[in-house]
């Protein structure tokens, strides 16, 4: 199966002819075997293997030795489009009682430890400049009224993506990505002035390390850059747990499209796995591999034809060096899930063939493989491997929502057919007949390094309008609802309390209450969607509360509308955010929203279109109850606002947060406030 990073460079190659596509589509379907589809050659083919000395060159010899021989740029970078690959359920941050089978906390743009609050926010453009990155400390005062304290400057080519708080509240870990455009200034080639070229696309991460404490501004102790771009992370005690994938620069190894055998060994010739491995740099110190060869795992039938190494490195952030141990995987990922204390990351056995992703046409026998590795304190362990039947789909923002791990069990969400539907429902619905999925139960079985499934659950969405493919896969501990492209079609119910005999268990006539669902306490279930006009245009934000504690007759408690056309939330993103506080037998949820003014069909329109902050709601727990709290409002959008308000006020960027009887709204380089109705 095709990588992302390669889907994308092929999406863009106009010049792939029919012809072209031909010849790749016999190498592949003649090359793909069925793998373990019914007639299993060993006792676990998925089976990772430890690298010995040389491995890792011979792997990526092969795979560029492939890549011409259909027709590629043997050493082109492939960039994965990281966006979409991590998945830990939704960025979950509680505050007060956390709320049970609610995701794992992740990292965060905004929190609150102690009497401090520190924010993390964005570069963003004025009228005279532009304001850099930087990590904000501010001081919270009994009423929830805040006061600066000082700030840190981040580099400003990076672009912040979020940061942890940890030794006791005395340290805080920023993670940023390199702004892939910084440098990327067209420079006219010596050779022909009518040629221009672009630097490298950057690829680095930096963590940068601060010293905190009450009343005092954060203040840096440490920097790592690492090669490679952010796939996830997750903080356990006061190690952090950085996923990143990396895809060498080999372009000075020139081998061209169609190179012969013996071409492509005489410009290899040099290649060496110094070559092939990230590094990185303390304090600006001399580069030093990130991973070692002997610390990487290769599996030999992995199809991907992306130049590309997975690294799972974990360093222990009270350390004066920032100690750290790595392990790598070589080969093509098409999704990375971070469970609690475990990493599972997913490759297919087959190849994925096509002008474009929501095109792709997948051989029939495909299956996909998942390797799991586990956080052990400051080391890093590959555990187990197993593979499932069928692919992860034509989505990219969905692929990592595919994989979520309950109870030691991981849960696989597949789909069987060669081609089917994709797109961003209800604006885009690719033509394709809808292609039946499959639900699979792996678990680790202590032995031979094997994932085993425990049950495969088939799930075929019939409607009276036809079969329906499923578009997302919201899961809830030992539930999981299934949402399909057509809005107006029921969500389907699946129980997964019996790990052995899941069950497709009801339907639930959410409308377009379901966009994305939220699980709340006493089998309630909160869905956040938007009503949509014939045509596909959304007209507002829909809210209801869902009682699913009965998975067969599950019901709607109440509903609420918030804005008119074109309101949008943080729900809506590859990365949904929200926040959650439990209180009095209530939850509180806040998460940043644009609310446009519903037209009053009268009069001439007001000049105040709409406003953006953070939407709060809450839902009384016994009784399904459902209401508006009032919005802590960042900034009013006018008509006829610039671009550079947009973009301060990107909506992307900002977080809600609560605090007692407080809420906060980080946005356009300020913290907002706003004390309970």
């Amino acid at each position: 199966m095709k990588n992302r990073g390669l889907m994308n460079t092929l999406a863009g190659m106009s010049h792939a002819s029919p012809a072209w596509l031909a010849v790749a589509t016999a190498a592949f379907v003649a090359g793909c075997g069925g793998g373990e589809g019914g007639n299993p050659q060993t006792p676990n083919e998925a089976r990772l293997q430890v690298a010995r000395s040389g491995d890792l060159v011979a792997y990526f010899k092969a795979k560029i030795a492939q890549r011409v021989a259909l027709g590629y740029p043997g050493t082109a970078i492939t960039v994965p489009t990281v966006g979409g690959l991590s998945s830990a359920g939704s960025v979950v941050t509680h505050t007060g009682v956390p709320l049970a089978g609610t995701a794992v906390e992740e990292d965060g743009l905004i929190k609150a430890e102690g009497n401090m609050l520190y924010g993390l926010h964005r570069a963003y453009a004025t009228d005279t400049g532009r304001e850099p990155p930087r990590l904000a400390a501010l001081a919270r005062a009994a009423d929830g009224s805040l006061t600066g304290v000082g700030s840190a400057v981040l580099d400003a080519k990076f672009i912040p993506q979020g940061f942890y708080v940890a030794g006791g509240g005395t340290r805080a870990a920023v993670l940023s990505q390199r702004d892939p455009y910084a440098d990327r200034q067209p420079v006219v080639a010596a050779a022909d002035a009518g040629i221009t070229v672009l630097p490298e696309y950057s690829r680095t991460l930096s963590l940068d390390l601060f010293a905190i404490h009450k009343d005092m501004a954060p203040a840096q102790i440490k920097q790592m850059r690492i090669d490679g771009l952010l796939v996830g992370s997750r903080l356990i005690g006061n190690t952090l747990y950085l996923v990143t994938t990396w895809s060498p620069d080999l372009t000075r190894f020139t081998v061209p499209a169609g190179a012969t055998a013996s071409a492509v060994e005489a410009a290899l010739k040099d290649l060496n796995t110094a070559a092939l491995v990230p590094t990185l740099r303390v304090d600006g110190g001399q580069p030093q591999p990130l991973v070692n060869e002997a610390d990487c795992l290769v599996q030999t039938g992995n199809a991907s034809l992306s130049l590309q190494l997975t690294s799972i490195t974990a360093i222990d952030l009270t350390s004066s060096s920032l100690a750290r141990t790595s392990r790598c995987f070589a080969g093509g990922s098409e999704a990375v899930h971070l469970g609690a204390r475990s990493v599972y990351v997913a490759s297919s056995r087959q190849y994925r063939y096509g002008g474009d992703v929501a095109n792709a046409v997948f051989p029939a026998d495909s299956r996909t493989d998942i390797h799991k590795f586990t956080f052990r304190g400051a080391q890093v362990d590959y555990d187990a491997s197993g593979s499932v039947d069928g692919h992860l789909g034509w989505d990219l923002r969905r692929l990592p929502s595919r994989l979520n791990e309950y109870q030691n069990d991981l849960r696989v969400l597949t789909f069987t057919g060669k081609t089917g539907q994709s797109g961003m429902p209800p604006v885009t619905i690719q033509a394709q007949q809808a292609s039946p999925a499959l639900l699979t139960v792996l678990r680790d079985s202590g032995r031979d390094s094997y994932l085993g499934p425990q049950a495969k659950l088939p799930i075929r969405l019939r409607t009276a309008r036809g079969d329906q493919q499923i578009d997302n896969l919201f899961f809830a501990g030992p539930r999981a609802y299934a949402t399909p492209f057509a809005t107006t079609e029921p969500v389907w119910v699946l129980d997964l309390a019996n790990p052995a005999s899941p069950t497709v268990a009801g339907e639930l006539a959410a409308g377009g209450h379901a966009d994305h669902l939220v699980p709340l306490p006493n089998g309630l279930l909160l869905g956040v969607g938007k009503d949509s006009a014939q045509g596909g245009v959304a007209d507002g934000l829909q809210l209801a509360v869902f009682d699913v504690r009965n998975a067969a007759q599950g019901k709607r408690l109440a509903t609420q509308a918030a804005g008119g056309r074109g309101s949008i939330t943080t729900l809506d993103s590859t990365r949904p955010v929200l926040n959650l506080q439990a209180v009095d037998g209530k939850v509180r949820i806040a998460f940043p929203a644009r609310v446009y003014q519903a037209p009053t069909g009268v009069g001439t329109p007001p000049p105040v279109r709409g406003y953006q902050g953070a939407l709060q709601l809450e839902v009384n727990t016994t009784t399904g109850a459902l209401a508006q709290r009032s919005m802590v409002v960042s900034t009013a959008l006018l008509n006829g606002d610039t671009p550079g308000l947009y973009s301060r006020f990107d909506i992307a960027n900002e977080r809600s947060l609560q605090v007692d009887n407080v809420a906060y709204q980080l946005s356009g380089g300020q913290v907002f406030t706003r004390a309970g109705d």
